[in-house]
């Protein structure tokens, strides 16, 4: 991968970003997993240590791991319908992106670097958590999509629990 992209090549990438978290708080998820390739994998390593993380999602304790955009319907599909108790009732949200950075980019992959905050309130009750981001995009059809998303949660003891909205 090369460099810095040219200005409406970052705006296109950055947007990524922008308009899921945006389809997260307004709870379009078709228009969320619209965003991602059908190959997509959303990884929340686990803290192994106080400032390591885990490196391997097969063999060791992750937050959460899904892998293809048929995995991330699914869990669509069950907010949507009420059916993840957990879920019920859905939560309100609001993510925060900062601190966007485009790492590398050619003319059909990108990597991004970011820094979120996302406030959950849900049963009167409300959770803050932070953390970075870690974004593969890829262009395809015209349009960039996520091809993979690793997220760092930095404050990892969970009062409730936590699923891909959240963060």
């Amino acid at each position: 991968m090369s460099g810095a992209p040219d200005f409406a090549t970052w705006q296109a990438l950055t947007g990524v970003l922008l308009d899921e978290a945006a389809c997260l708080d307004e709870q379009r998820w078709d228009d969320w997993l619209a965003l991602f390739t059908e190959d997509a994998v959303l990884w929340a390593p686990a803290w192994d240590a106080e400032h390591r993380l885990t490196a391997d999602p097969h063999r060791e304790v992750s937050l959460f791991y899904v892998e293809g955009r048929p995995a991330l319907s699914d869990r669509a599909w069950r907010w949507s319908r009420g059916d993840s108790p957990a879920s019920v009732p859905l939560p309100r949200t609001s993510h925060l992106v900062g601190g966007l950075r485009v790492l590398a980019c050619d003319n059909a992959t990108a990597e991004l670097a970011a820094r979120w905050h996302t406030q959950v309130y849900r049963n009167r009750r409300t959770w803050s958590y932070a953390g970075s981001y870690r974004h593969t995009l890829r262009l395809e059809s015209g349009g960039w999509r996520i091809a993979r998303k690793t997220i760092v949660l930095t404050n990892d003891l969970l009062d409730t629990t936590l699923d891909l909205y959240h963060v």
